[in-house]
């Protein structure tokens, strides 16, 4: 697996991430970021499904999956209701990249984009493109953030054991 964090957005080719970019900076306006209160699940048709919907906790600084999509979820586990630093399905490694990822973003209040380059079973390579898009209510403070995944018409039991580690794909419960 390869991972390539915060890449510029002009070497992202997901139309996903692409066309939520246009929702998020349209609604963003002249402000650093949009609110919450700003999306309407209307114009997101065919993201959704792709979506994950987090709160911030700043002190301690945590994240909240309020929302998974449903093609989230077959490839992530359902991870609504729990907190990133919680769920036992990924390995420390993998919550401790996620939450400097988050953290990034709402400390540089702007989008970051990744490329995951995955093996499947069949000794293939497939790509997973993904964004976090930071929200606020108050035009200043991340408290919310919209986080994609286009995982390509790909399915999850296409992965390799070896990349569902990272936790994607159909992978048992992990107990730490």
């Amino acid at each position: 697996m390869l991972i390539e964090l915060d890449i510029p957005f002009d070497q992202v080719t997901s139309p996903i991430v692409r066309r939520f970019h246009s929702i998020w900076t349209s609604k963003r306006g002249d402000r650093a970021m949009p609110a919450w209160a700003d999306m309407d699940p209307a114009e997101m048709r065919g993201i959704l499904p792709n979506m994950f919907v987090v709160s911030i906790e700043a002190a301690p600084f945590r994240i909240f999956y309020r929302l998974v999509g449903t093609k989230a979820v077959t490839f992530r586990h359902e991870l609504t209701g729990r907190y990133l630093d919680e769920i036992t399905e990924y390995s420390e490694d993998v919550r401790a990249e996620l939450a400097r990822e988050y953290r990034l973003v709402c400390e540089q209040k702007r989008p970051t984009f990744s490329k995951d380059t995955l093996k499947t079973q069949f000794g293939n390579t497939l790509t997973v493109f993904g964004s976090i898009f930071p929200l606020s209510s108050d035009g200043v403070t991340v408290d919310r953030c919209i986080a994609l995944e286009d995982y390509d018409g790909n399915r999850p039991d296409d992965i390799a054991q070896s990349d569902a580690v990272y936790g994607y794909g159909n992978l048992p419960k992990r107990d730490t």
